[in-house]
């Protein structure tokens, strides 16, 4: 992959504007924001006046069809998440019944009886 400063400087009047070189300033963009801009204005200058277009065309269909490949995946995602968080809460449930129990096991009988009162509101 060329570097940006090569991909700028193979810019020239008459040259093929191909779905590739419109790649590569795509992918120069994510790593170095501002990138397509300088790449499109070189491009204008170098006679190419549809630059901007072709650019923005290429990027809407790219984005769509990733948007539409990583739309099942996310759903996917998502209901693993989902999944997980529920055993997580099933799994603190049963810690806290656990220690709940065990709680009650070493309270006295006398403790066992206030306890008793409290929650029935007994007196």
């Amino acid at each position: 992959m060329a570097s940006r400063e090569e991909l700028l400087a193979g810019i020239r009047p008459g040259m093929r504007l191909t779905k590739g070189f419109i790649r590569s300033i795509y992918s120069n963009e994510i790593s170095c924001p501002g990138f397509a801009e300088q790449a499109i204005a070189a491009l204008e200058q170098a006679g190419c006046s549809r630059a901007r277009q072709y650019y923005n065309d290429w990027v809407t269909e790219y984005e769509a069809a990733y948007k539409a490949e990583i739309r099942p995946v996310a759903h996917w995602y998502r209901l693993e998440c989902e999944k997980r968080w529920k055993k997580k809460q099933e799994e603190g449930e049963e810690k806290r019944k656990q220690k709940e129990t065990e709680h009650l096991q070493q309270m006295s009988n006398k403790g066992l009886i206030v306890l008793l009162e409290n929650l029935t509101g007994a007196n």
